[in-house]
């Protein structure tokens, strides 16, 4: 199938896949803040949150976020630096 051949989408179609994303986006962000600041640390961890998850997180409560070198773990783990001490 190439680009003539697709079918266009309506408008309705795009808002109403935006919505369904928002609403995940939405309980995502309850789940998070069901839990304690102990629990979201093991979740990070364990890698059960997602990337919008963590940087919620760290956007209203950074002094919970662990950090490594300075930088906020979730995303110092995929540096080289961590990465190549981890796989050591």
């Amino acid at each position: 199938m190439n680009e003539t051949d697709r079918p266009i989408r309506s408008a309705h179609e795009d808002i109403a896949r935006f919505t369904r994303r928002s609403a995940t986006r939405q309980e995502h962000s309850k789940a998070l803040w069901a839990m304690t600041g102990a629990q979201r640390v093991i979740a990070m961890r364990c890698g059960r949150l997602t990337m919008n998850q963590c940087i919620e997180w760290a956007q209203r409560r950074p002094h919970e976020v662990p950090r490594l070198n300075g930088e906020y773990e979730f995303i110092a783990i995929s540096t080289p630096e961590i990465a190549d001490r981890r796989q050591s």
